[in-house]
Parts: structure tokens; sequence; C-alpha cells
């Protein structure tokens, strides 16, 4: 018994080593460099988005207003309603709605264990087993039915 002593010391040692020190497996998104966007990358993307869908539509715009219309038609005008205005605020809908889903574009445990969280579940496809039931007569050597078939008759 002299001998399994020493290791039990030793295992309630690293036990409690183990109960003292602070748990290193979770980390919260503070802790991790990749587990949340800083403030300046939010305005980024809050910014660059919409601004670029937006310049897009105006450019689109302008391209369209160069075009010689036919006979008959009026020549297209630049509206920066409706072409800025209109894709900025559908691209800066588009990042919000992102934000939301995202959990403000966190990413969970860090680059290597990203969960995808959908927005619409869908249901469980159920195995349906189509049960297929046959009587079967058995004829003895003398041409007498079965017992039991002998009752369905």
């Amino acid at each position: 018994m002299t001998s399994s002593s020493p290791q039990k010391s030793a295992f309630s040692k690293h036990t409690q080593e183990q109960i003292q020190q602070p748990s290193t497996t979770a980390t919260t998104n503070d802790e991790n460099p990749y587990g949340q966007m800083s403030l300046t990358a939010r305005l980024l993307v809050f910014l660059l988005v919409p601004s670029a869908t937006g310049l897009i539509g105006l450019f689109s715009s302008f391209l369209q207003s160069t075009r010689t219309p036919p006979e008959g038609q009026e020549p297209h005008t630049i509206d920066l309603d409706r072409d800025f205005m209109t894709p900025f605020l559908l691209g800066l809908a588009f990042v919000i709605v992102i934000g939301f889903q995202t959990g403000g574009f966190r990413v969970a445990g860090g680059m290597t264990a990203m969960e995808r969280k959908f927005a619409l579940s869908w249901p469980k496809a159920k195995r349906v087993r189509k049960v297929r039931r046959e009587r079967v007569i058995v004829e003895d050597e003398d041409g007498d039915l079965d017992d039991d078939n002998k009752k369905d008759r």
C-alpha cells in the first residue's frame, strides 16, 4: 500500500491545481481576438456597403443617361433620390439584418468553430416505412391446408 499512496497524493495535487486554475476552454468573445469585430470595423461595414450600393445605382443611372433615347422618348435624367438613396437604404437594411442574424457580427468560438444559425428551421424529414403483409398458404403433402389458414376460410 505504500507504493499507491505517492501516486494518490500526486493525483490529488494535480486535481487541486486544476480546480484552482481558471478554465482556459471557456473563453468569452471579449477575450478572443477573432470573437467580435471592433467598433471601427462595424462602422466601416455600416458605411461602406450601403455607400457602395448607392454609388453603383448612381453609376448605372449615369450610364443610362448617356445613351441616346429612341425617337419620341424623353432622355433619362439622374435623380438622386431614386438612383442613390434607394439602393443606399436597401444596402443599409441588408447590413442591419445580417448584423441581427449574426449577433452583432460575432463569431462563436473564434475562426475555427463557426456555427451557423439559420433564420428558418426546416422540419425534419420523417422516414415512412411501408409495411407489406402477405398471406401465405401452406399445404401439407396430403393436400390439407394448415390449421392457421382453416380459421381464416
